[in-house]
């Protein structure tokens, strides 16, 4: 589901055509690899910011990864601390326990990323992505991991979402890995042949011209994305 939230354009959010020197892929309208989904329906597209419709990674320098601290991954940039959240990477591993003082949230950070995240990841890229077979893996979304690699762990490193800062798959929302197809048949209108996806708080769309101005259509929800 997407959540409510008070962000400004503060805090390391660029102009989409700025960081892409053009129209991000993500945003463009096109189905740039040619998997017959667009923009934010693409499960590999991460924001408006994103470059790479073809896979996880960004295509924008840093690709929103810092080796030690990292940031809101959705932002457009890898600055740890301009945008609130300052989260050591051992956190997002589980080398460190979500109880350690390096690990925990502001509430500057919940303000200014939970609003962006998309459905099933946290704020700092970890998402789990549901298999062909059902099942689901926590992943660090970013660099070389694609749908097609997914359970490669050194192209998708495992990771463990932060709890205070995820965006839950709710029960009829399409998330990383998750279709039409895969949703329960208590996503079934009554005069539906097929399950039809929802928001929990029923802002869905289908491109961003669904959603209002300054934000951004992800998988079938509007999240905050002011570019």
């Amino acid at each position: 589901m997407s959540m409510d939230s008070d962000a400004t354009t503060t805090g390391g959010d660029m102009f989409a055509d700025e960081l892409c020197d053009g129209p991000c892929e993500c945003s463009d309208g096109i189905d740039n690899d040619g998997d017959g989904t667009i923009d934010g329906m693409d499960v590999e597209c991460t924001g408006p910011t994103d470059n790479d419709e073809g896979s996880f990674a960004t295509g924008i320098p840093g690709d929103n990864r810092d080796p030690v601290w990292q940031d809101c991954f959705y932002d457009g940039n890898s600055g740890a601390g301009d945008d609130g959240c300052r989260y050591r990477s051992e956190c997002l591993t589980g080398e460190l326990p979500s109880t350690d003082p390096d690990c925990e949230v502001s509430a500057a950070c919940l303000e200014f990323c939970r609003g962006r995240t998309p459905n099933g990841c946290d704020c700092f890229g970890c998402c789990d992505v549901t298999l062909e077979d059902g099942t689901s893996l926590s992943v660090a979304i970013g660099g070389s991991c694609s749908v097609e690699n997914i359970e490669d762990e050194t192209a998708c490193p495992r990771c463990v979402p932060d709890d205070e800062c995820v965006n839950e798959c709710g029960t009829c929302e399409l998330c990383p890995g998750r279709t039409v197809e895969d949703l329960p048949p208590e996503c079934t209108p009554d005069d539906a042949g097929m399950p039809v996806y929802e928001c929990e708080d029923g802002t869905t769309c289908a491109t961003s011209a669904d959603c209002e101005d300054g934000w951004y259509c992800s998988l079938g929800c509007c999240l905050v994305n002011l570019i």
